[in-house]
């Protein structure tokens, strides 16, 4: 964190004003690669810890003094710092930033309460410090974003500083719990349920933001995927996740999946691509909303002891409620990650 405040926030980065309607077009989208960002780093952290039971992920000094735990909890508290901060600065008020003045005492302070703490707790309050940091971001008008703003010598003008430490920190502990993991062989387990759902949203999060990269008038015409539209790739999750939330319905009632066996995914993709060719944009993004939520609420049905029981797949091999769920944050963050891809070389064209 020091590092990269210490990077990032000195004063001295340029900040240069266009006509007032090519700014505005520019910052909206600006913006939507901003959130975008943020959503890609923090679904990256949160799929790192899939596979790590609860023992690895409350182990003591895994991470130099912390567990990952601790982190989740160090992460979730600069999030409310940075918050609170900002709220202070659009408010006209001077902000109190003396935790960026001493990072050692600050984590410290910001770890301890956290620490006997039940892990589902401290995942609860990582995934919504962020979840209300978010919406305060979504709710905070352009010129608030983007006003230039410095304080104690150090740049804070939102849209330059303050997401990029953040995003840049959810990368960094990513990083290192990666090659933790790496050095300790914890590969190709399974792992509590709150962590796992918490690794859910964030994907969807990440493809939620990513979709909204691609203008409004081009989402069922503009190729992101291939010969496939927006609409396409969302009707093509919905129709995955439809799937996905009758398998897992089954294995919840303690049966194996019984769902179709697809032995030609290609073929499969392309048949369902085609028969919602002619549905329009809007049917589309409903029947892709309630796929997401029957698939999520489905998952809630399935026990903690019942995510690791063992079921004969269709496809003829041995899996788990909790290897198929994490199939589908893998799955969706494929797609994100081909959005922003296909998106940043229209744009270098």
């Amino acid at each position: 964190m020091e590092t990269t405040l210490a990077r990032l926030c000195r004063v001295g980065r340029g900040y240069t004003m266009a006509t007032e309607e090519s700014q505005g077009v520019h910052q909206r989208s600006c913006r939507r690669e901003l959130m975008a960002r943020l959503a890609a780093e923090r679904a990256g952290l949160m799929e790192g810890l899939l596979g790590l039971d609860e023992c690895a992920l409350r182990e003591p000094r895994s991470l130099g003094e912390w567990s990952v735990q601790d982190v989740l909890a160090h992460i979730a508290a600069w999030e409310r710092w940075e918050m609170r901060s900002m709220g202070s600065m659009v408010a006209g008020e001077t902000p109190d930033l003396a935790a960026a003045g001493d990072f050692d005492g600050a984590n410290a302070a910001f770890i301890a309460p956290w620490r006997d703490r039940a892990l589902d707790e401290v995942v609860s309050e990582v995934c919504s410090a962020r979840a209300e940091w978010v919406a305060w971001l979504d709710s905070l008008p352009d010129e608030e974003l983007y006003r230039p703003r410095s304080y104690h010598g150090w740049d804070w003008t939102f849209s330059d500083i303050p997401l990029r430490v953040q995003w840049e920190h959810d990368a960094h502990h990513a990083q290192r719990i990666a090659a933790w993991r790496k050095g300790r062989g914890a590969e190709g387990g399974s792992g509590p349920k709150r962590v796992l759902l918490a690794a859910l949203d964030a994907a969807r999060e990440e493809l939620v933001r990513s979709a909204a990269l691609v203008p409004v008038d081009g989402r069922a015409t503009r190729r992101v995927c291939g010969e496939w539209t927006l609409k396409d790739v969302l009707g093509h999750v919905a129709d995955w996740e439809w799937l996905g939330a009758e398998g897992l319905g089954h294995m919840a009632a303690g049966r194996s999946p019984r769902v179709e066996h697809v032995e030609d995914i290609d073929a499969w993709n392309r048949a369902h691509a085609q028969a919602r060719r002619d549905e329009p944009w809007e049917e589309v993004w409903v029947d892709w909303n309630a796929a997401h939520d029957a698939f999520r609420d489905a998952l809630r049905t399935v026990s903690e002891n019942d995510l690791v029981r063992v079921y004969r797949f269709p496809w003829d091999r041995d899996g788990t409620p909790y290897g198929w769920v994490s199939i589908y944050v893998d799955h969706a963050r494929a797609h994100a990650r081909g959005l922003r891809r296909a998106l940043a070389d229209d744009r270098s064209r």
